[in-house]
Formats: C-alpha cells, structure tokens, sequence
C-alpha cells in the first residue's frame, strides 16, 4: 500500500532538501539586511535618509522634540478617549494627600506632588504646613486652607 506513495515522497524530499540548501546559502553569501539602516530618534531610518527634509507634505516624517502635533479635533478625541480608558497600560497619576502615620512628636505625611516626608509640627514640605499632631490626626495647611488628615 505503501510503494505506491514511494515516488511522491522521494520528490517532496529532494524539493524540501533543496530548498534548505538554498536558504542556508542564501544566509551564507547573502549580506546584512538590516547594515544599512542607523538609529535615529529611536527609528530605524535607511541610511541616505537619516537627515530627513523638513517638509509639510511629508506624514511620515518624525515629529520634532516640543512640536505638538497638529491632529483634527476627531482624531484627538479618539486617542484621549484610549488614554483615558487605559486599555494600552496605566496612567500614573500622583497618590493623593494623606497621613501615612504618627510617631510621636513626628508625622509621615505625603504631600500632593506624591514625595513622602517625616515632618514635626511647624515644618513645611511640598507646600504642605503641618500645624498640629493630634492622637490620630494631623492639621496641616495646604494653599491657605487648614484640612484635617486622619
């Protein structure tokens, strides 16, 4: 049942054998693909192309450093309403204001940029004034209004 398939196995092996030497020959006298390309502002650019023309017409052409891009309304809406919906990856936001702990005559308290400070009544960090330390409970001032932390 066998012999009759014998031939056509033959044949599909030559092709196949044949083909592996023409890729491994192939890699062998075959140059760099990726020689002529440089690294440019983290793209990879061909090499006669690294200085790219300053034209309006272009839209593939990288955006300079500072520029904002000049998107439609519609598009722009699109991609905030991706950022927003953190469906790429998250958006770090700074943690709010709090009071990590008391130690006495001390208190942790993280300021509104997000940094951490051991702080005693009077001191000032981050534009927080820690007025009182109570048992459970801060007073601090923040933008010329006293807030309680607990």
């Amino acid at each position: 049942m066998f012999e009759r398939f014998n031939l056509a196995l033959r044949l599909t092996s030559a092709a196949l054998a044949a083909l592996v030497i023409w890729q491994v020959a192939h890699l062998l006298v075959g140059k760099n693909p990726v020689g002529q390309l440089t690294v440019s502002s983290n793209v990879l650019v061909p090499a006669a192309a690294s200085e790219p023309k300053a034209s309006s017409a272009d839209t593939n052409s990288p955006a300079k450093k500072g520029a904002a891009a000049n998107l439609p309304p519609a598009i722009q809406a699109r991609l905030d309403k991706i950022t927003q919906s953190e469906i790429l990856g998250a958006v770090v936001k700074p943690l709010p204001m709090a009071l990590l702990g008391i130690a006495g005559q001390d208190a942790f308290i993280r300021a509104p940029n997000g940094q951490t400070s051991l702080m005693r009544e009077g001191e000032e960090f981050g534009g927080v004034k820690l007025l009182r330390i109570g048992t459970n409970r801060v007073l601090i001032e923040h933008e010329q209004q006293q807030k309680e932390l607990t």
